[in-house]
């Protein structure tokens, strides 16, 4: 509970701090507000003077919304997000703690309704309304906004990614086609030799063009994949077609609507009826909240997202309307007993849109960093097959093949080769070739290891790799290779995700004492409002150790790779 507490607390901070608290959305949320909901209705007791009351609030909304430019100016503008929120704060408080007498003065004064000076009352439902709201609406519309942004940058790595995964399958062929080609040129030197008088100058030149052709290949094998042309190269992709509102209603936490609008009424039954009142408030309000919560979800169980959405908007008027038949009796008639009908389902609305955006924003990039991650890999994994295939290749003709004609020189050179020898020779040279050809046309993808990672993902974020020597060493190990790789991935995904600007550090280092690898990936960035709630299934599949989090200006992952033995210490 206290745990839900705290990472309650860093989302609400984080509305606060975040530069886009006051805006078009907030706006929109306080006239309606404003007018229908803390109007002083107290005075007003016929269908004239609940107009006047309105246009009163009305008034005062437009004073204090002018009176908040320049703050909503300075949001921007600063550049501390602590001191953006303490201004932000003070300025929701002071406006929450001023309405109340603005008020007063223009229905007074102006309109000449009665007074109504049950100030503590006023002052508290103001703040709770103003706080609450306000923050969940900025809640809502920063992530929007997040989601949105990372959604882009995911979105335009990928298609870098997929471009990279393209050109390691060109590569992939066109090694290919080159070992096919230069095994293809050495059988026909070969059939030319056999067929000429065997001697040392001609079997020295048969063995120079083996060694040429092994440092083609072995050329070709330490190509950067960036002088490869990727075959179709990927276009800016589908746009994301639009949701209508009801889609985007998604249940919110369960009592979240009851507990802000038992709080904000709390103030006006115990001015109004003592504790017997505040306690009915407070037990129907909840009791209320929690029905329509469960009622909403059943309902909306199995539907489509529109189909949810109308159930949940239907329990919660439908709730609000239960409220006012209940409140009439209770407190007379008038608009404040209409209350409940606007508060309930409109509380419900702006909580079920947040709900949507911290769901949305996760699943989308969760799919999208999984797509990004899996594209990468498979680019670096194909890549490396690659070039290991050519290597071999390399290998298999600079010391088998190239080795046979060295030692078939030297025997020509001594005495005139037989025909067994030449038999032999030939069958030798061609067996090899064979299985080099064989190879390359049956190319399995070998793990990537981290130089290779990196490469691939170079053209979609600036990476710097600090590798000291001892876990240069420990690399060695396919195993603990693996989850580093593993580890930088997820990194540069997140980086991707939370940084506007590309680039990143990966620092990986020994820690002999609990034999691990201490691995980090490093970016400038900001993590969504809502990341204090998980790391997400990509960390969480990293093991207990892995997490991610804010460090100043900074996005930081890192976790603890375990290898077998303890790493040695390099020397200073």
């Amino acid at each position: 509970m206290r745990t839900r507490l705290r990472q309650a607390s860093a989302i609400w901070w984080a509305a606060l701090s975040g530069g886009r608290f006051f805006t078009r959305w907030s706006l929109a949320l306080a006239l309606p507000l404003a007018v229908l909901v803390l109007a002083p209705y107290k005075a007003a007791n016929s269908v004239p003077e609940v107009v006047l009351a309105q246009t009163a609030a009305l008034l005062g909304a437009l004073v204090l919304i002018l009176a908040l430019v320049p703050v909503a100016f300075a949001e921007r503008r600063l550049v501390d997000p602590r001191v953006r929120g303490v201004v932000v704060l003070t300025a929701v408080v002071a406006a929450s703690v001023g309405r109340p007498f603005l008020n007063e003065a223009l229905a007074v004064d102006a309109f000449g309704l009665q007074a109504d000076q049950t100030w503590p009352a006023r002052i508290i439902t103001n703040l709770v309304a103003w706080i609450a709201l306000l923050s969940l609406v900025a809640i809502t519309e920063q992530l929007y906004a997040s989601s949105r942004d990372a959604r882009e940058r995911l979105l335009d790595a990928l298609r870098t990614v997929t471009d990279e995964q393209r050109r390691a399958g060109r590569y992939e062929r066109e090694s290919r086609e080159l070992v096919a080609t230069e095994v293809e040129t050495l059988r026909r030197a070969l059939g030319a030799l056999v067929l000429t008088p065997i001697d040392f100058d001609g079997v020295r030149t048969f063995s120079d063009g083996v060694r040429s052709a092994s440092h083609r290949v072995q050329r070709h094998a330490n190509l950067d994949l960036l002088d490869v042309a990727p075959d179709h190269p990927t276009g800016q992709g589908a746009t994301r077609s639009r949701r209508r509102f009801l889609e985007r209603l998604r249940p919110p936490p369960l009592l979240l609507v009851g507990a802000i609008f038992a709080a904000g009424s709390s103030p006006f039954a115990v001015h109004r009826g003592g504790g017997l009142l505040l306690a009915l408030v407070l037990v129907g309000s909840l009791g209320a909240g929690l029905l329509a919560d469960l009622a909403s979800r059943r309902l909306g169980r199995r539907r489509d997202a529109a189909g949810r959405g109308a159930a949940l908007l239907t329990v919660w008027a439908a709730t609000g309307a239960i409220g006012t038949l209940v409140a009439l009796p209770i407190i007379g008639a008038g608009f404040i007993a209409l209350i409940p009908a606007i508060a309930f389902p409109g509380v419900a609305v702006i909580a079920a849109l947040c709900a949507d955006a911290m769901h949305r924003g996760r699943i989308e990039a969760r799919r999208l960093g999984r797509a990004l991650r899996d594209v990468a890999r498979s680019a670096a994994l194909r890549t490396s097959g690659t070039r290991r295939s050519l290597l071999r290749a390399a290998d298999l003709l600079h010391g088998r093949v190239q080795g046979t004609c060295v030692i078939f020189a030297a025997q020509v050179d001594e005495e005139p080769a037989t025909t067994e020898a030449l038999g032999a020779f030939e069958d030798s040279v061609r067996s090899s070739l064979a299985h080099i050809l064989l190879e390359s046309e049956h190319l399995h993808e070998e793990p990537a290891g981290l130089a290779e990672t990196v490469a691939v993902w170079q053209p979609v974020i600036a990476v710097s790799a600090d590798v000291d020597a001892s876990s240069q060493r420990a690399l060695e190990d396919p195993l603990v290779s693996l989850r580093v790789v593993a580890v930088v991935a997820e990194g540069l995904v997140n980086a991707v995700k939370h940084a506007a600007s590309r680039t990143a550090v990966v620092a990986v280092s020994a820690r002999p004492s609990d034999a691990a690898l201490h691995v980090t990936v490093t970016s400038p960035g900001q993590l969504r409002a809502d990341a204090q709630l998980g790391g997400g299934l990509g960390v969480a599949g990293l093991g207990p150790s892995a997490q991610v989090y804010q460090r100043g200006r900074d996005v930081v992952l890192e976790a603890i790779v375990p290898v077998l033995e303890p790493a040695p210490v390099s020397a200073p």
